[in-house]
C-alpha cells in the first residue's frame, strides 16, 4: 500500500537532496549491448558490415561509456560514412582529447561537426525551444523556411528538403520522443536535454529564451528571441532596443500582448508569432516570412499587409471577431501557407486565391457566388494538410465542383466539406441542381486520411467514399436527411467513426446480405480496423449493422452513445471504454456481455428505478464505474462488484436512499470512491470500512452523509477514519 517516487539525475547533489534511502548508481550498459545498439544506428539493415569497418567501429564504441545517447550519436554519424578513413578520422578525432569535458558531450560535438553547414544551423536554431520542449516538425519546418536556413533543390519543394534535413537529424539522434498522430499525421518530438545544452552551447547570446531575469543577456549579436508569456516581460524595453539584426520573435504559449515599440527600429523580422496591440504597423516588417497572428479581437486584417511581399507563412489564429480577409491578398505571390484556425466569425475569404500558384497549405476555403470566390480556384493549387471547405451551399455550378480538382491533390490529409448549417432540417436545393450532385464531385485521392462532412442535406452518401481505402477517421454531422449509411463498414482503415445529429438513419452500416458478392457474407469482416466509435443524437439509431455478423468489431475499443434512444447492442467482447447518455433498459442488459470493459459511464437514466439483474457480474476487467444524472434510481444491485475496480463514482441519484453491503464485498483494488448530488442517502455502508486500499473519499453535496461523516463526532465517521485523503462538503 502507498506510493514511490523514483528520481533519476546526473547530478549527485540532486540525489542526495531527494533521496530518502541509498542511492542507486546505474553503470552503462555492457560492451556486448552497447555494441548492438551502435551497430544497429551505423549498419542498418541494408549496410554491409565490412570486417575493417566493424573492427574501427568497435573501437569507437568503446568511447561510449555505456551510454545510450553517446552509442545511437556515434552510430547515426558512421552510417553516413562508407570508407575506412573516414572511420578512422572519427576514431582518432581530438575531440575525445577534451579532457574538460564529459563522455556524452564529446561524442555529441562529434556528430555535430560532420554535419553539412545547413543541418547544422536548422539544429543549432532548435535552442529556441526550452527543454522538454514538444516540437511540431511542421512547425519547425516552417520557421527554418522563414529564417532562410533551407530552399528548393532542383525538383524538391522547399518543404520536402525540410522534411529530409529533419529526418536526417533524426537518424542521428538529436531528435527523440517521435510521435505521429493517426489521424491528421502531424509528427511530434523532443530533444534530449543533453542534445539541447549542445545546440544552446553553439548558438550563445543568438538564441535567448526571454524571461525577465535574463532581458540583460541579450546582445547586438542576439537573432532569435522566444518566450513562455509576454505578460512577463520586463518593461525595460531599451534591452531589445540594442539588438542590431533580430531575426525571429516566437511567443510559445500565445499568451499577452506586446506593443510594436518592443521591436529594435532597424527591424530585419524574418518570424513574428505574437499577438500586437496595433496590428495597423505591421506593413513596416518588409523582411517577414512568418507571420502569426492570434488572440486578437479585430474584424479584418490592415491593408498595410500588402506590404509584406516576401511574406510566405501566414496564420491566423483565435481572431474570433475577425469576419474578412484583405481583398487583395491574392497579390502576395510568395505566400505557401494560409493556415486559419478558430476564427468562426470569417464569412469571406479573398477572391482569386488560384492565383497563389506556391500556395501548399490553405486550411480554409470559404465557396462564395462573387466573383472569384469560386470552386474552381482551387482547380491548379497543389495543397497538402488540411482544408475546410465551407459555404457549400453557394456553389454556381457543378462544373466547378468538377474543377476543384480535389482528386489530384494527394498530399491532402484532412479534408472537411461543410455547407451552411442554417435550417438544415429543409432541403433547399437549387433548381437545377442537388447537393449530392456537388458531392459526388468533390472526390479526394486516395491517400486522404480524415474526412468530415457537415450539414450534407442529401439522401445518401457518394459512392467514392468506398474508394478511400487509406482512410482513418471519418465524422458525418448534421446529415438530417440522410437515410442510408453504407459500405462504411468495409474501408479497411477506417479507426475512428463520429456520427452527429442525423435523424433519419437506422443503421451505422445497412448493407444487407444480399448487396455481398461473397459467398458467405456472414464471415465477412466488417469494420475490420475500427477502434473508436462515437454515436450523438441518432433518435431513430436502430442497430450498429443492418445485418450482424460473425466478425464484426473486432478492434473496436472505444464507444460513446449520446441520445441514441432506440438503439439495441450486440455482443461486443472486445470494448473496453463504454460511455452512455441516455440510457434505457435496453441497453444496460447489454453491458453484461461487454466482457472486456475497464471503463463504464453511465449517465441519464430518465425512468430507470433500479439496474438490470447481473448487469455487472460479468465486467472482471473493470476498473472504472460512473453513474450519474439517474433521477429516479431507488438502489444499485444487490451483488459483489468485480474484485478489479479501483474508482466509483456516484452522482445526482436524487431518489437513492441506501447503498447495499454486498457491493463492498471484495473491493480490495478500490481507491477512489466519490459520492455527489445524492441527497436521500442515509448513511454510509458498513463494508466501506473494509476497503483497505482506498485512499481517497469524495462526498459533496450529500447533506446527511456530511453530517454523519464529520470528524469525531460524526455517526459514520469510524468507518471512514483510515482512509487518508476525506474531501467532505
Amino acid at each position: 500500500r502507498g506510493s514511490s517516487i523514483l528520481v533519476s539525475t546526473r547530478d549527485e547533489d540532486v540525489a542526495e537532496i531527494v533521496r530518502t534511502c541509498q542511492t542507486y548508481h546505474l553503470s552503462g550498459l555492457p560492451e556486448n549491448e552497447c555494441w548492438l545498439l551502435f551497430k544497429q544506428y551505423a549498419f542498418g539493415h541494408d549496410k554491409e558490415e565490412r570486417a575493417e569497418l566493424v573492427a574501427i567501429g568497435k573501437e569507437i564504441m568503446k568511447k561510449c561509456g555505456g551510454l545510450p545517447l553517446v552509442a545511437q550519436a556515434l552510430g547515426g554519424l558512421m552510417r553516413s560514412r562508407s570508407g575506412e578513413k573516414e572511420w578512422l578520422e572519427v576514431k582518432e578525432s581530438r575531440i575525445w582529447a577534451l579532457a574538460h569535458e564529459n563522455t556524452i558531450l564529446p561524442a555529441l560535438r562529434l556528430s555535430y561537426f560532420h554535419l553539412t553547414s545547413t543541418l547544422k544551423q536548422c539544429f543549432s536554431f532548435c535552442a529556441i525551444f526550452p527543454k522538454d520542449w514538444i516540437i511540431m516538425k511542421e512547425e519547425l519546418i516552417h520557421l527554418w523556411l522563414a529564417n532562410g536556413f533551407i530552399s528548393s533543390r532542383e525538383n524538391l519543394e522547399v518543404e520536402d528538403v525540410g522534411s529530409m534535413i529533419w529526418n536526417e537529424l533524426c537518424q542521428k539522434s538529436f531528435f527523440q520522443d517521435i510521435k505521429i498522430d493517426e489521424y491528421s499525421g502531424d509528427i511530434s518530438f523532443k530533444m534530449h536535454d543533453l542534445v539541447h545544452d549542445l545546440a544552446q552551447s553553439i548558438m550563445g547570446q543568438e538564441c535567448v529564451i526571454l524571461e525577465d531575469e535574463n532581458m540583460a543577456n541579450l546582445s547586438k549579436s542576439t537573432h532569435h528571441i522566444s518566450f513562455h508569456n509576454a505578460l512577463h516581460l520586463s518593461a525595460d524595453k531599451s534591452a531589445l532596443k540594442k539588438i542590431e539584426s533580430l531575426r525571429t520573435m516566437f511567443d510559445l504559449n500565445h499568451n499577452g500582448y506586446l506593443d510594436t515599440d518592443y521591436f529594435p527600429g532597424n527591424c530585419s523580422l524574418r518570424v513574428l508569432c505574437i499577438s500586437l496591440h496595433q496590428v495597423s504597423s505591421l506593413g513596416s516588417l518588409i523582411h517577414l516570412r512568418y507571420l502569426q497572428l492570434y488572440g486578437l479581437e479585430i474584424e479584418n486584417i490592415p491593408d498595410s499587409i500588402y506590404n509584406l511581399h516576401k511574406l510566405e507563412i501566414l496564420k491566423l489564429i483565435n481572431l474570433s471577431k475577425l469576419r474578412y480577409l484583405p481583398k487583395r491578398l491574392a497579390g502576395l505571390q510568395n505566400l505557401r501557407h494560409l493556415v486559419i484556425e478558430d476564427c468562426d466569425a470569417l464569412s469571406q475569404l479573398f477572391p482569386y486565391v488560384g492565383k497563389l500558384t506556391c500556395l501548399r497549405t490553405l486550411s480554409v476555403y470559404i465557396v462564395s457566388l462573387e466573383r472569384g470566390q469560386s470552386l474552381t480556384e482551387l482547380c491548379d493549387l497543389n495543397l497538402g494538410g488540411k482544408l475546410n471547405i465551407k459555404e457549400l451551399n453557394d456553389v454556381g455550378s457543378l462544373s466547378h465542383a468538377q474543377e476543384a480538382n480535389l482528386m489530384a491533390k494527394k498530399e491532402l490529409r484532412e479534408v472537411c466539406m461543410s455547407w451552411s448549417d442554417n435550417g438544415i432540417d429543409e432541403i433547399t436545393e437549387t433548381p437545377t441542381f442537388s447537393s449530392e450532385q456537388v458531392l459526388e464531385r468533390l472526390q479526394p485521392h486516395t491517400n486522404l486520411k480524415s474526412l468530415k462532412i457537415h450539414y450534407y442535406n442529401g439522401l445518401c452518401f457518394p459512392s467514392w467514399i468506398q474508394t478511400l481505402t487509406s482512410l482513418v477517421s471519418l465524422e458525418l454531422k448534421g446529415c438530417n436527411n440522410c437515410v442510408r449509411v453504407s459500405r462504411l463498414g468495409k474501408l479497411p482503415s477506417l479507426k475512428k467513426l463520429e456520427l452527429w445529429d442525423m435523424n433519419n438513419v437506422k443503421f451505422v452500416d445497412d448493407n444487407d446480405e444480399g448487396d455481398d458478392e461473397s459467398h458467405d457474407s456472414m464471415d465477412m469482416k466488417i469494420f475490420p480496423s475500427l477502434e473508436e466509435l462515437i454515436l450523438y443524437g441518432l433518435p431513430g439509431l436502430e442497430r450498429l449493422l443492418k445485418v450482424e455478423r460473425r466478425e464484426m468489431f473486432l478492434c473496436l475499443s472505444i464507444l460513446k452513445i449520446y441520445f441514441c434512444s432506440q438503439l439495441r447492442l450486440p455482443c461486443l467482447p472486445y470494448v473496453k471504454e463504454f460511455s452512455v447518455f441516455e440510457c434505457n433498459n435496453e441497453l444496460l442488459s447489454s453491458i453484461s456481455s461487454f466482457y472486456g470493459l475497464t471503463s463504464l459511464y453511465l449517465s441519464r437514466g430518465i425512468g430507470i428505478t433500479s439496474f438490470p439483474e447481473g448487469m455487472f457480474r460479468n465486467l472482471t476487467c473493470l476498473r472504472s464505474l460512473t453513474v450519474t444524472r439517474f433521477p429516479n434510481l431507488k438502489e444499485l444491485p444487490n451483488e459483489p462488484f468485480n474484485h478489479a475496480l479501483n474508482w466509483l463514482k456516484i452522482s445526482s441519484c436524487d431518489e437513492l436512499e441506501s447503498l447495499p453491503e454486498k457491493i463492498w464485498e471484495g473491493l480490495q483494488s478500490l481507491r477512489t470512491l466519490s459520492i455527489h448530488h445524492c441527497t436521500k442517502l442515509r448513511c454510509l455502508p458498513e463494508g466501506i470500512r473494509h476497503l483497505t486500499s482506498l485512499e481517497v473519499l469524495n462526498i459533496r453535496f450529500c447533506p446527511t452523509l456530511e453530517e454523519r461523516c464529520k470528524k469525531e463526532t460524526g455517526k459514520d465517521w469510524n468507518k471512514i477514519a483510515h482512509i487518508p485523503n476525506l474531501n467532505i462538503r
